[in-house]
């Protein structure tokens, strides 16, 4: 499990507030993350974005520092002055070994996350795995730890009462609209098209909220969201002209620049001087501070729900015990998964070399007596020789990695 590292960068460490600076714009993620996988000699890399973390899984042969994380920061954004990259270079949490792993299976299961026992996260871990999988910066080692972590957090999920009545970001923003007693004929323009957007729709759905209009930068991703609850849905750039007006304004989209700023905020308006309603989820900050400060505007944010997950975390101690020890146990047993996986690697050549030799057996050493057997005969062979060359091959690997995970039996 040496191989293991994680940059994080987080709500612990870094901050909510202070996050947004460090998130990179999307359009150049896939060029600066291979990138970062050279410079920092990784044979794999997992990069993870959440509305409170942003985490970068190592496969390598090196150890971590703070160092590598200066580095991978200074790639990430080459804009920055070395002071800022330091600034932000001490903030970050460095991971190895099996505390790499246990980290890892940690924030699947929600056991790091602003809110303990939110469910979002397990979606999350395996949307970052896949993009980072379709962007080639994966290898097989962070594929098999990824099949683990998966795993485990579902144990988390099934075997703890960690998620009982959860209480996700997602929902504590509606229970603040709850709270402000929102009309459910509201108008709500809706900024992001994704999961957060989805659940979103969702939930307000099932409470009476029907005036929808959905904006998002990829218009398909848009109607695709609305076709399924049967809403408005714009592109992210016909915004500004939007003319309807508006009582709710979410946001959950990434981006590194706020997207609503006053004068946009005022357009939307279109003069209206009654209370509007403001639920800011975007990666970092969708909403400029200044429009928040306004006082016809109400308005929850991520940072703003961290006292109420404080208090969810009280609520939950007893059963994050239960699941730290589900954690523990799923470490031990990656361990013997990873030596296993070594054996293989390490045996891979020897099917192709029996294979060799039965071919090598059949066609030169006896061809001959092989030749004067019946056809039955030469097939009953063929199927002896096929069943001995699995059992040759599968007995090594297996007595080999017996030996390894359970050396006390051959002492």
């Amino acid at each position: 499990m040496k191989r293991y590292s994680v940059i994080a960068f987080n709500h612990h460490s870094t901050g909510i507030k202070n996050l947004d600076e460090v998130f990179a714009d999307e359009m150049v993620l896939n060029e600066r993350m291979h990138s970062i996988k050279k410079e920092l000699k990784a044979n794999g890399l997992m990069y993870l974005a959440t509305c409170n973390r942003m985490e970068f899984f190592l496969s390598s042969s090196s150890t971590v520092t703070k160092n590598e994380a200066n580095k991978l920061l200074r790639i990430l954004h080459p804009e920055w002055k070395s002071e800022k990259a330091d600034k932000f270079s001490k903030s970050a949490l460095v991971y190895n070994g099996e505390d790499a792993v246990k980290h890892i299976f940690r924030v699947a299961s929600s056991l790091d996350s602003l809110v303990v026992g939110e469910r979002e996260i397990i979606t999350q871990v395996r949307n970052a795995y896949e993009w980072s999988q379709q962007q080639v910066l994966t290898d097989d080692f962070i594929r098999i730890l990824m099949r683990k972590t998966i795993e485990t957090a579902k144990k988390v999920y099934t075997d703890t009462k960690i998620a009982e009545k959860p209480v996700s970001v997602m929902s504590l923003a509606c229970r603040k609209l709850q709270e402000w007693r929102v009309s459910s004929n509201s108008r709500v323009i809706m900024i992001g098209a994704g999961q957060t957007a989805d659940v979103l729709v969702k939930y307000m759905s099932k409470h009476g909220f029907t005036k929808f209009v959905v904006f998002n930068r990829t218009l398909k991703h848009a109607k695709e969201l609305a076709a399924k609850y049967n809403i408005e849905a714009h592109s992210l750039k016909n915004l500004e002209a939007y003319k309807e007006g508006f009582d709710i304004l979410i946001t959950c989209i990434k981006s590194t620049k706020p997207i609503v700023d006053k004068a946009l905020f005022e357009k939307l308006c279109k003069g209206e001087k009654t209370v509007k309603t403001i639920v800011d989820l975007g990666l970092p900050f969708n909403v400029d501070k200044k429009v928040l400060a306004l006082n016809n505007v109400q308005s929850v944010s991520t940072a703003g729900i961290e006292a109420i997950a404080k208090e969810n975390m009280e609520g939950r101690k007893s059963e994050m015990s239960v699941a730290n020890t589900i954690i523990d146990k799923a470490v031990e047993e990656y361990q013997k998964d990873i030596q296993g996986r070594k054996i293989e690697l390490a045996l891979r050549e020897v099917p192709q070399q029996v294979h060799k030799l039965r071919e090598q057996a059949i066609t030169s050493v006896f061809s001959k007596e092989i030749d004067t057997l019946s056809p039955d005969s030469k097939i009953v062979l063929e199927k002896v020789v096929d069943y001995l060359e699995k059992k040759y091959i599968s007995i090594p690997m297996q007595l080999a990695k017996d030996i390894l995970l359970n050396p006390e039996i051959y002492k």
